[in-house]
């Protein structure tokens, strides 16, 4: 019999798939783009190439297959619908047998990762970890790194149901990482939210 705790962690499990399946319903043109974001495209400009890359909120997969291009070995990319998995491996049929080497696509959650620790050298995380426990999910993200280990992550900040409170954010940060560049601020493309990039190292 499950206990009380698992009971309601799999509620919310199942509570955040709905969620996010009505995103993908509501917006499905924005997750279907082909099109890598603005910030996938920052981070593999700037940053040198990864062993291991874990992405968090994979969608349609088009940011994996561009942060493939700094795997040197692997890059995971997890959601945790089954729609945007079978999206994203549809779309992997149609890149390079180079990329198609590297990229893998599993359902997935932030906040009960199933990889090993020290797994990865690099997690990346786009519009996702506001709608989830922030303390879970950075503490899982900075288990599954290693000692070396960066991460990117993007998140709507304010007031509303599914925004993160910046400096409570921050302060869960800076439990769990140091700080490797000042974050930025910055607005959605619908303008509709405001957003924080923070960028990581393991502590």
């Amino acid at each position: 019999m499950k206990s009380v705790k698992d009971v309601i962690a799999d509620a919310l499990y199942e509570s955040d798939k709905r969620f996010w399946k009505k995103i993908y319903n509501k917006e499905e043109e924005h997750w279907t783009e082909k099109e890598p974001s603005n910030l996938t495209k920052k981070v593999v400009n700037e940053y040198d190439k990864f062993d291991r890359i874990l992405e968090i909120g994979c969608a349609a997969g088009i940011d994996t297959f561009l942060l493939a291009t700094i795997t040197k070995d692997k890059i995971i990319g997890i959601d945790i619908t089954e729609e945007a998995i079978e999206l994203a491996k549809k779309n992997l049929k149609e890149q390079s047998k180079r990329i198609r080497k590297k990229v893998k696509f599993e359902i997935g959650d932030v906040e009960h990762l199933k990889y090993e620790d020290d797994e990865f050298d690099f997690v990346y995380s786009l519009s996702v970890l506001h709608t989830t426990d922030i303390n879970k999910s950075l503490k899982e993200i900075h288990r599954v790194l290693n000692d070396d280990g960066k991460a990117v992550i993007y998140v709507f900040i304010g007031k509303g149901k599914k925004e993160l409170d910046p400096k409570k954010f921050m302060t869960v940060c800076k439990k769990y990482f140091n700080i490797d560049k000042k974050p930025e601020k910055v607005k959605t493309k619908d303008k509709e939210h405001t957003a924080m990039i923070v960028y990581l190292e393991v502590a």
